[in-house]
């Protein structure tokens, strides 16, 4: 029986966004929301359609250069006590040195041409085994001195066993992806959406190794009314701040496939080109040419529209927003920043004249790669931990 063709294969969470209705309003919308609804369309917008035209009608663009990882860390380093009150603990500089002793490998690329036939497989398969005594045996080195690496207290020692169990998971399902694509290989290297499934789940199994707690995007539908219109979403994950009493999101990520740019992207830049070339002011720097090199302009729509319908509920709002795209094993952070004079004229009069925000981004690091997955570990740590409320939620009778 031939294979069907990878083309004809779309992303569930497409489809799944663009068959919101208005059905799915929680029971704690105001009469504002619902009075705006029964005048609207049977169904939602859905920002899956948006484009960076869309955010540019709304006042909303790209910088033009990407900000340094460093830089973005101490973005959110100087906001986390508005989050999390509790102070980053000295064992998170241990944690940072255990990951860059123990965590010494770059693992290759599920989407790399050079894994598709049977023998790349199976070496690769074999390395990870190997990766993985090595690791235990690191583990095991590391234990014998306990009290060196974790002093008295029990939490740094139940943090430590924690996160060794995560990193094993993580090569675990890093191993099991490998399988699935080798049982694949001879038919059609693993079906688009299947591949894709793989890969997002790979994502949030690597993220627990800092503590962060990925959910679903689908859990909850967001909607945000915009002039007369109300438009839906559901980013691909979540990470929301795990205090029952906050349940407000910390970091929202789009998943994607990375591609070459569309010809529309093209002739945006050489309109920008034309447009920078008679001035050399700030706002003629904005909008974000790097960024779009990378990805197309309705990607770069729906995750901005994605950051926009976040903001009021974010763990730093309201005036910012944190993301995340991912591209197969390459992760892009994000964070938009808007004052609530902005935010009131999009939402109240459904489009802005006169202000502006930007998305500010870093540049793509795959987590695959040690060197790139080293210059993340300050974020994603900061991340857990801010998430967790200082571990709090994780270890709440252990000092």
């Amino acid at each position: 029986m031939a294979s069907p063709d990878e083309s004809e294969f779309k992303p569930p969470r497409f489809s799944r966004k663009r068959q919101l209705s208005y059905q799915s309003f929680s029971s704690n919308d105001s009469s504002e929301d619902r009075s705006v609804r029964k005048k609207s369309h049977h169904r939602a917008d859905s920002m899956s359609r948006w484009t960076t035209k869309t955010l540019d009608e709304y006042g909303i663009s790209y910088k033009n250069d990407p900000i340094s990882i460093e830089e973005f860390t101490g973005v959110i380093n100087s906001r986390a006590h508005q989050v999390c009150k509790k102070n980053l603990p000295n064992f998170l500089s241990t944690l940072k040195m255990l990951c860059k002793r123990g965590l010494v490998f770059s693992l290759d690329v599920p989407e790399k041409e050079t894994l598709k036939t049977l023998d790349n497989f199976s070496a690769t398969t074999q390395r990870v085994r190997t990766i993985l005594k090595e690791f235990d045996t690191f583990s095991n080195d590391v234990l014998k001195k306990e009290d060196e690496y974790f002093g008295k207290g029990l939490l740094n020692k139940s943090l430590f066993f924690a996160w060794s169990h995560n990193v094993r998971s993580f090569l675990s399902y890093y191993k099991k992806f490998l399988d699935i694509m080798n049982s694949s290989v001879t038919e059609s290297w693993l079906a688009k959406p299947v591949r894709e499934a793989h890969l997002q789940e790979l994502f949030m199994v690597f993220t627990k190794i800092f503590f962060l707690e990925p959910e679903l995007g689908d859990k909850e539908v967001k909607r945000l009314i915009i002039g007369s219109k109300v438009v839906s979403c559901i980013p691909d994950i979540r990470f929301t701040c795990l205090n029952p009493l906050q349940r407000s999101v910390l970091l929202m990520l789009t998943e994607v496939k990375k591609a070459e740019p569309s010809r529309e992207n093209k002739a945006f830049e050489q309109r920008k080109t034309r447009h920078s070339s008679g001035s050399s002011s700030e706002s003629d720097q904005s909008y974000g040419n790097y960024i779009h090199k990378i990805l197309d302009i309705n990607v770069l729509g729906q995750h901005g529209g994605e950051l926009l319908s976040e903001l009021r509920s974010s763990a730093f709002a309201p005036t910012m927003v944190l993301g995340c795209i991912c591209m197969g094993t390459e992760i892009i952070f994000t964070y938009l920043e808007m004052s609530g004079t902005h935010l009131d004229k999009i939402v109240y009069e459904g489009k802005c004249d006169s202000e502006s925000s930007v998305i500010r981004y870093t540049k793509p690091l795959n987590y695959l790669l040690e060197e790139d997955r080293n210059k993340c570990l300050d974020l994603l740590f900061l991340l857990g931990f801010i998430q967790t409320s200082g571990y709090e939620e994780l270890y709440p009778n252990n000092e």
